[in-house]
């Protein structure tokens, strides 16, 4: 037998956007998760639906509610669906809220029952009327997995396999830095030079060669070099001597 719920799930219906009072309510429902993450988790029907709280987006694509086993799942359902409004959408952080709360039982994170919110409001919804919300929008599940996905492709393929809610530090690395991530090597060199076979290399983020020691060379390179353009392989020849033990176990 078919529930109301599933049978909603599986009807698509037009996207929309929140409202300030939306807004509003959306982090209330994310504060009562916190404060009682055993659930139930189910996002009120009206927050997502009521006029108050939300409004159609501009020629709106339609979407189901459905799960996402990991960010190659986002990206592969939304890119398409949202490719006509790509410029309209993107830093739209009326319409990324929405959305984080309308997949919201889609992308939670649940361990022995309980749900695992990040503390950060910002990885499902994000106050555009809040600047310090708006600086942290990178951080957002749905909207991070959708530009991997458009901007990197097989490129970011260890972050496209993980969960859309895993947050580590290569993540992080990679997309709080516009400059990084909008680079056309840098994404596969970190990933290149971290990672093998689907996991991160033991140590990688501190020590000689490691990633943090890599942020700080790039930002000496880009001095005398237009590292942000550069292909992996022309990154790797102007690296210094440190990184050689992890450009060899890349090879």
């Amino acid at each position: 037998m078919t529930t109301e719920h599933e049978a909603f799930a599986e009807r698509e219906v037009p996207a929309r956007e929140f409202t300030a009072r939306g807004i509003e309510r959306a982090l209330r429902f994310l504060a009562d998760v916190r404060a009682r993450p055993a659930g139930p988790w189910k996002p009120p029907r009206e927050v997502l639906f009521g006029n108050r709280n939300s409004r159609p987006l501009p020629n709106a694509p339609a979407l189901a509610q459905r799960r996402f086993a990991t960010r190659r799942e986002v990206g592969a359902y939304l890119s398409p669906r949202l490719r006509p409004i790509r410029r309209q959408i993107v830093d739209r952080a009326s319409f990324w809220s929405w959305l984080g709360i309308f997949y919201f039982e889609g992308t939670v994170r649940i361990v022995d029952g309980a749900a695992k919110l990040s503390p950060l409001d910002e990885t499902l919804v994000i106050d555009p009327g809040n600047p310090h919300s708006r600086w942290r929008m990178h951080f957002h599940y749905l909207r991070a997995a959708w530009r991997l996905f458009e901007a990197h492709g097989e490129e970011a393929a260890f972050l496209l396999d993980q969960a859309p809610a895993s947050m580590g530090t290569l993540a992080n690395r990679v997309l709080q830095s516009q400059r990084i991530f909008n680079s056309i090597g840098l994404v596969p060199l970190i990933l290149r030079l971290y990672t093998r076979d689907g996991r991160q290399k033991r140590g990688f983020k501190d020590g000689s060669g490691g990633l943090m020691h890599l942020i700080r060379v790039l930002e000496q390179l880009e001095r005398t070099h237009d590292v942000y353009h550069m292909s992996p392989d022309a990154v790797i020849r102007i690296l210094p001597p440190d990184f050689d033990p992890w450009v060899e176990a890349s090879a």
